[in-house]
């Protein structure tokens, strides 16, 4: 009995004994399980904190990526815009010469020269302030006279030398009606043409010597049978386009004008002779502004195209490679029959500008109906006739398109630039109407507008989009009163449109100056209507390649002069405007 106790007492304690170990095992195993769940949420913890690391580094990669970009975008442009402004600067480097009859009916125009030579050149820096320009004078007389006297020759020199040189110079009577034009022009050939611009002035009153060049009686011509064949005068007229001359003639009398209309026959369409009349001597010096200034502006606009049509390499890329990017373009000027023209249902996408200056957009769906072929073109987009569907009426309105086809070029993002430009320009001329509103009533502060522009969304050709700007069709003379690098149109200077240029400048705390300015006229002369404004703005990121940053804004201000309206806004002089 008493051992039966004792083996169910040490039973017991080994159940005990068992249980305690079971306890202690338990307690083991629920730590571990503790310590399981706990290294599991230290795992999804670190899991979670290595997704957000690596995120984080994803998008701190990507900023990183993105202000690289940013950074080689501004370099690029900068470099773009320092190339430009540079060639722009040469196209101020000119060579004028005056090729004068200076025979005695002439001496007056002579005198007009010398005489107002530095009140001219001064104008004309006030224009250009980069004008680098030389003078040269070749004066010819008659064939007959000794060499000493049958010209009278100045290699390009600078404005005082060239003053002394006229000085010096007499007419001498002429024997017959007409002068050796053909001997001057020989002259003017051997002269030290440098500039990469180059400029003559002819003004005569006589023709040259043979028949081929008046029609005067042959007892007005003692050498009625020089350059019968015409060689003499198409070689001068050859050697004057293969130095890339730009020949203008001051008209006096109708007795030249064989002998102009057969130099340009010489030409074959290669040189434009451009004939202004010069009715009395008083007129010679504007006509030498405005021939120079006109020249400049030309040569500007070449090298402006040729910047906007070419990406990779602006300046020096050919772009009239039309096998590369250039469309076979067949223009059509007569208004099209719409009944035969198909309706097309099309995208529009408007901007609408904030208070910030920043654009936001809305688009909806319509109809349009675009004639085939352009009735227009510039030096970038083509022009064509349309219509558009508006409340149940048809409107008239112009598309406008890319003329270069490359990938680069004719895509939205280029589109887009163009409503940026113009939604913002039209937003700060509303806010400066109505502060013109509010000048001295003595003031003519004329209203200005810009057209609306839309981008139209064609239907995919091809799975590809067709872009095209449409605005309302502006019915009326056209006129370019400024462009984005200091030009302003001096025969039509538009004091309202100079004007605001400054004033948008301010008005954005010089971030951003309205330029390039061109429409027409209507309602009597009291508003501008616009269209295809540029904006140099300090953000290289905005507004297209028109956008020359600071530089652009140097240069409008190099040639503005504040006129009473800037003085009415109490507009502040800039820097680099002209003492003038």
């Amino acid at each position: 009995m008493e051992r039966s106790r004792s083996t169910g007492r040490r039973a017991l304690s080994n159940i005990a004994a068992l249980r305690r170990q079971l306890d202690a095992i338990e307690r083991i195993e629920k730590k571990n399980l503790n310590e399981i769940n706990r290294l599991n949420q230290i795992q999804k913890q670190c899991d979670l904190l290595q997704k957000e690391t690596v995120s984080n580094s994803s998008i701190i990669s990507q900023k990183q990526h993105e202000v690289q970009k940013y950074k080689e975008h501004l370099v690029k442009r900068t470099s773009e815009i320092h190339d430009i402004i540079k060639e722009l600067n040469k196209t101020q480097s000119v060579d004028v010469c005056f090729l004068i009859d200076c025979t005695s009916s002439m001496q007056k125009y002579i005198d007009e020269v010398k005489d107002r030579i530095f009140e001219t050149i001064r104008l004309l820096k006030s224009r250009f302030p980069h004008l680098n320009i030389r003078l040269a004078f070749v004066g010819y007389r008659d064939v007959d006279l000794h060499p000493d006297k049958q010209f009278s020759v100045s290699d390009f020199t600078n404005e005082q030398d060239f003053y002394s040189f006229l000085s010096t110079i007499k007419c001498e009577k002429g024997g017959d009606a007409c002068e050796d034009v053909l001997g001057g022009l020989s002259k003017l050939i051997e002269l030290n043409w440098k500039q990469p611009l180059r400029v003559v002035m002819h003004i005569a009153d006589c023709p040259s010597h043979g028949r081929r060049y008046h029609n005067l009686a042959d007892i007005c011509d003692d050498f009625i049978k020089n350059d019968n064949d015409g060689l003499v005068g198409y070689n001068c007229i050859k050697q004057l386009i293969d130095l890339q001359i730009m020949y203008f003639f001051g008209r006096l009398t109708h007795h030249t004008d064989k002998m102009i209309e057969q130099f340009t026959n010489y030409s074959q369409n290669r040189m434009t002779i451009e004939q202004i009349r010069l009715e009395n001597a008083e007129n010679l010096l504007p006509f030498a502004v405005h021939i120079v200034s006109q020249s400049i502006a030309k040569a500007t606009a070449t090298v402006l195209k040729h910047y906007s049509l070419n990406k990779e390499n602006p300046l020096t890329t050919h772009s009239t490679n039309k096998s590369q990017n250039q469309r076979e373009i067949i223009l059509d000027k007569k208004q099209p029959d719409w009944s035969n023209i198909l309706i097309k249902k099309v995208q529009f996408l408007k901007y609408e500008c904030n208070d910030r200056l920043r654009c936001e957009q809305t688009t909806q769906t319509g109809n349009i109906k675009i004639n085939r072929n352009p009735f227009a073109q510039g030096a970038m987009r083509l022009a064509y006739y349309g219509l558009v569907l508006y409340k149940d009426r048809w409107e008239k309105v112009v598309f406008k398109q890319y003329k270069c086809l490359d990938n680069c070029v004719n895509i939205k993002d280029k589109y887009l630039e163009l409503l940026d430009c113009q939604t913002i320009a039209d937003y700060l001329a509303q806010e400066f109407n109505k502060i013109s509103f509010l000048l001295n009533v003595t003031l003519i502060v004329k209203k200005i507008k810009f057209v609306t522009t839309i981008l139209v969304f064609d239907p995919p050709n091809e799975g590809k989009y067709h872009f095209f700007t449409m605005e309302r069709f502006i019915d009326g003379s056209y006129k370019k009163f400024s462009n984005n690098v200091g030009y302003v149109n001096y025969d039509d200077p538009a004091v309202t449109l100079q004007a605001f240029s400054h004033w948008t400048y301010e008005r954005t705390n010089g971030n951003m100056i309205v330029v390039d300015l061109q429409g027409i006229d209507i309602g009597d002369n009291q508003t501008y209507l616009l269209t295809d404004p540029c904006i140099h703005s300090t953000d290289l990121t905005r507004f297209g390649r028109t956008n020359l940053g600071k530089q652009g804004i140097k240069r409008f201000f190099q040639t503005h002069i504040c006129n009473s309206i800037c003085q009415a806004l109490k507009l502040k002089r800039h820097k680099d405007q002209p003492d003038i």
